[in-house]
Parts: C-alpha cells; structure tokens; sequence
C-alpha cells in the first residue's frame, strides 16, 4: 500500500514534468529511474514475503562437476619462488616473489601460466636465476603434470596440497 501511494506521487510527478518540453529528457531520465526503483523494491519485499527460504542443496555430482570446473585454484597463476627452509619432507613449499626471504646465494622457483606454459627456475652458474620453459597439464583435480619436451629436464607430476596468495605448497612425484 505504501509504495502504491509513492508510485502514484511519482507517476504524478513525473507527468507534470514531461509537461515542461525545456526539461523532457532530463526529468523523463530521472523520473523513469525513480520509477523503476521503487518498482524494483515492491517486488523484491513481495517475493521475499511469499518465497519460502529453503537451504540449498548441492549433490555429489554438483559438486564433482564444480571440481572438474575449477580444477586447480586461480592464485596458482603466478611466479613462485622456493622457500626451502619452510619444506617439509618431501612437501615442497613456494612463496611469492616479493616474499621477504633470508639472503641465500640462489633459489629455484616455478611459474605457472594460464595458457598451460610452465617455467622451471633454476639456479645458475652465477647464482641467477635460468629458465627454463615447459608445460603443465592438469591429470585430475589439483594434479598437474609438468613436462619439458625440448630440454633435458624429466617430467614429473605436482599434487597442490595448498593454495592462496601468500603460500604453494606442492608434493613432487616422478610420472609414471
């Protein structure tokens, strides 16, 4: 009731504008936005009256078909530098570039690129950091395959245990 009355007041309004041809356009503009606002907000206070709230339900197969969506998290496409002090075990644990890491005479790092190129950084003979290109592929979900076909560097399989934009941490397999 109450926003059928301010609907009338503007529609009223709206009219004795339009009658102005000096302000047609303009007041047409912002009467019809008054409109469609108040508009918007009746229907959205009566659907939420008379929609019953329901928690969502996902399935299995919903969720399987999110995970093959996203298989690997997006934070992942970025240049990653080798924390070797954090490791452990045989987790592998890589931080941003602009990470504050202790002096060290080298480190090794890795980059992936959305386009499915991959670059391996190693150290080299001056301490400098010497890439070398490849490819990733993802095998299933947080599983990628890294393979350099033109180097002499094998191929191996990283499983993503971690992901955000602070912290990689990864499990390096030999392919089988």
């Amino acid at each position: 009731m109450f926003y059928q009355a301010i609907k009338i007041q503007i529609t009223t309004r709206l009219t004795r504008l339009l009658e102005r041809p000096s302000r047609r356009s303009l007041s047409f503009l912002g009467g019809l936005c008054l409109v469609m606002i108040m508009l918007i907000i009746e229907l959205l206070f009566s659907k939420a009256a008379s929609v019953p709230v329901q928690a969502p339900t996902v399935s299995k197969a919903q969720i399987s078909a999110m995970t093959l969506l996203n298989p690997i998290p997006n934070s992942i496409f970025r240049r990653w530098i080798h924390s070797r002090e954090e490791d452990q075990g045989n987790i592998l644990v890589y931080r941003p570039i602009d990470y504050p890491f202790p002096p060290a005479r080298g480190r090794e790092g890795l980059e992936f690129r959305e386009n499915g190129e991959f670059i391996r950084y190693q150290i080299g003979p001056t301490d400098r950091s010497l890439a070398v290109p490849g490819q990733w592929q993802i095998q299933e979900p947080d599983v990628v395959e890294v393979q350099f076909p033109s180097q002499s560097v094998p191929s191996y399989i990283l499983t993503i245990l971690e992901c955000n934009q602070q912290i990689l941490k990864v499990k390096k397999s030999e392919r089988e």
